[in-house]
């Protein structure tokens, strides 16, 4: 598919997402110059949330449903940011964006966690290693290695070669850098207590497995939920699947316990 192909799937695929009946106040606005969505009452806490997308896709549109039942069930207040996607904006730009909104956050909000799903696994990771203060980590199967090309069994996209797409188009030439590819973080005792959500039939499993591994040897306490048939993506498809609407409502539970631990 085309880039801008691409971007109207994942935004088709809003209809595999049920539709959050209970009302939450949401407010659009900027966080110094980047666009942000806020949920919930996010004044005594917040989870600065990543969208996934492969760096190239997703939009506040395409995750608007998750992020209001992360905020719905933990009672946390939740920021998501539009970043810039590449391949119009390469690396840096993505990064850049997460690290403005988190030091505009960080002014307001007592308590900070931060998450993201694939790509947006990967910004999260990355911010929480530069940004010290955060007092937990959510990803969902995030995209931790951009030398890693581990196969699957055959599936659903998004694939191993559509993890590629997005590196090639995000950072190419520059894989090996620890803000692009945190799985190579020389300090993992930098990122806070970590809640991680992997996936069976997923090309990113491998490397989130390792990631998980090198946070346990710096002493990080994990909790790690893996989901067995399960596909890269499928906390979205909450419409579809018992187990993606299990995947979120057991990490707003565990949100919701950090946030409450405050």
């Amino acid at each position: 598919m085309t880039i801008a192909e691409t971007r109207a799937a994942m935004r088709g695929a809003r209809r595999l997402q049920r539709v959050v009946a209970q009302e939450l106040m949401v407010e659009n606005g900027a966080a110094n110059g980047v666009p942000v969505r806020l949920y919930g009452a996010w004044s005594a806490g917040a989870l600065l949330y990543f969208h996934g997308g492969r760096f190239l896709s997703g939009d506040l549109e395409t995750h608007d449903l998750f992020c209001r039942e992360l905020a719905l069930l933990s009672g946390c207040g939740v920021c998501a940011v539009d970043y810039r996607l590449a391949p119009e904006h390469p690396f840096p730009a993505a990064l850049d964006d997460g690290l403005a909104v988190a030091g505009w956050l960080a002014e307001r909000v007592p308590w900070l966690a931060v998450g993201g799903d694939s790509a947006g696994g990967a910004l999260a990771a990355s911010v929480a290693a530069a940004v010290p203060g955060w007092r937990w980590q959510m990803l969902f199967y995030p995209m931790l290695d951009a030398r890693s090309h581990q196969a699957v069994p055959p599936g659903p996209w998004p694939n191993a070669d559509d993890m590629q797409r997005g590196w090639a188009a995000y950072a190419e030439g520059q894989r090996s850098d620890p803000r692009v590819s945190p799985l190579l973080t020389e300090d993992f005792g930098l990122f806070p207590p970590t809640y991680l959500v992997t996936a069976e039939v997923d090309p990113l499993r491998e490397e989130d497995l390792a990631f998980a591994a090198k946070l346990r040897g710096a002493g990080v306490a994990v909790e790690h939920h893996d989901y067995k048939d399960m596909v890269h993506g499928f906390a979205l498809m909450t419409a579809e699947f018992a187990q993606a609407r299990e995947a979120v409502a057991t990490a707003a539970a565990a949100l919701r316990v950090a946030f409450a631990g405050r």
